[in-house]
C-alpha cells in the first residue's frame, strides 16, 4: 500500500479524501495521515487552517493553554507542502494562512495584531520567530501558499461536482472569473467572504441559509471548514442544494473526514484525534 509520502499519478482512482482544519495540530495531522493509507487511491484535499492551534482551542480540548509556546503550525505546513509538491494533495486558503501572509508578507500590521492573538502567536514560535526581525523559514512557506493555495476547487465527475471552499461559497460572479488562487484575495476592510464568512453562524443544523450563493451547474453540494460545530452540519441553499460542514467543535476530539468517490458519492469518517 502506497504511503501518504509516496506518490504517482497512476496511484489515483479519480477519488478524493476531503480534510478539514488542522489548526496546528500534530495529531489532527497524524490522524489524517493514517486515514490516508486506508485510501491509498485517493487525492487529498485539505480545506484550510493548517496553522495556529490557538489557546482558545486547546482549551476546549481541555489540553494546556500556554500562550506563546510553540504549537505544531510549522510541521502540519511544511507536511502538507511536501504533499502538494508529490501532487498528492491539493490546498484550500483558510483565513489563519491569509492572516499569516498579510502579516508576514505585507507588514499589515491591523490583522498581524489580530492574528497574534488568535494563534499567530504559537505559530510564529514554531519557525523560532518571536515577531522581531524577518523569518526566513516562514517567509518562505508562506510565499508558497500564495502560489499553490486555491481560494475554492472543483472535485467528481460532470454532473456531480463537488464545491470546497474554506468558508462560504464564490458567488456565481467570482466563480465564473476564474480567480481562484491565494494571490486573488479580494481586499476589503472585512476580509474575502471565501475565507472568512462562516455559513450559518447560529443556524441549527439542515437550516436554509438565504445568503448562501447557489452552486454553479453540474454541481450537487458544497464541502467547507472555518465553523465549528458540534456535529457534521449541513446547510441549504434556496436551491436544497448542500454544503457541509466539516470543522468539529475541538471538545469533540474528533476529525471529520468526507471521502468523495471518483463518481462523486460522499462517505463522511469521523476519527478520534485527541
Amino acid at each position: 500500500m502506497p504511503s501518504p509520502t509516496v506518490w504517482q499519478e497512476t496511484h489515483w482512482d479519480g477519488s478524493w479524501l476531503v480534510i478539514p482544519d488542522l489548526h496546528g495540530h500534530a495529531a489532527r495531522l497524524n490522524v489524517a495521515l493514517a486515514a490516508a493509507q486506508n485510501f491509498p487511491a485517493s487525492r487529498l484535499v485539505f480545506l484550510g487552517d493548517l496553522i495556529d492551534d490557538s489557546p482558545r482551542r486547546r482549551l476546549a480540548r481541555r489540553a494546556p493553554s500556554s500562550p506563546g509556546v510553540a504549537d505544531d503550525s510549522r510541521l502540519v505546513l511544511q507536511t502538507v507542502r511536501g504533499l502538494v509538491e508529490l501532487g498528492r494533495a491539493q490546498l484550500v486558503l483558510g483565513n489563519h494562512e491569509a492572516m499569516a501572509a498579510a502579516s508576514v508578507l505585507d507588514d499589515h500590521r491591523p490583522l498581524m495584531n489580530l492574528w497574534w492573538k488568535v494563534g499567530g502567536r504559537e505559530a510564529a514560535a514554531s519557525y523560532g520567530w518571536d515577531g522581531r526581525g524577518s523569518p526566513p523559514a516562514l517567509r518562505a512557506d508562506l510565499s508558497w501558499l500564495r502560489d499553490h493555495a486555491h481560494l475554492w476547487l472543483e472535485i467528481g465527475p460532470p454532473g456531480a461536482k463537488i464545491l470546497l471552499s474554506h468558508a462560504t461559497r464564490p458567488t456565481p460572479q467570482r466563480y465564473a472569473s476564474g480567480l481562484n488562487q491565494a494571490g486573488d484575495l479580494l481586499p476589503s476592510d472585512e476580509g474575502d467572504d471565501v475565507v472568512w464568512f462562516p455559513l450559518g453562524l447560529e443556524s441549527d443544523n439542515g437550516t436554509h441559509i438565504q445568503s448562501l450563493s447557489l452552486l454553479p451547474a453540474e454541481f450537487i453540494a458544497s464541502l467547507h471548514g472555518h465553523m465549528e460545530t458540534p456535529d457534521l452540519w449541513t446547510l441549504l441553499d434556496s436551491e436544497d442544494n448542500p454544503a457541509h460542514q466539516l470543522d468539529l467543535n475541538p471538545a469533540r476530539q474528533e476529525l471529520a473526514l468526507m471521502l468523495v468517490s471518483a463518481e462523486g458519492r460522499m462517505t463522511p469518517h469521523l476519527i478520534p484525534a485527541k
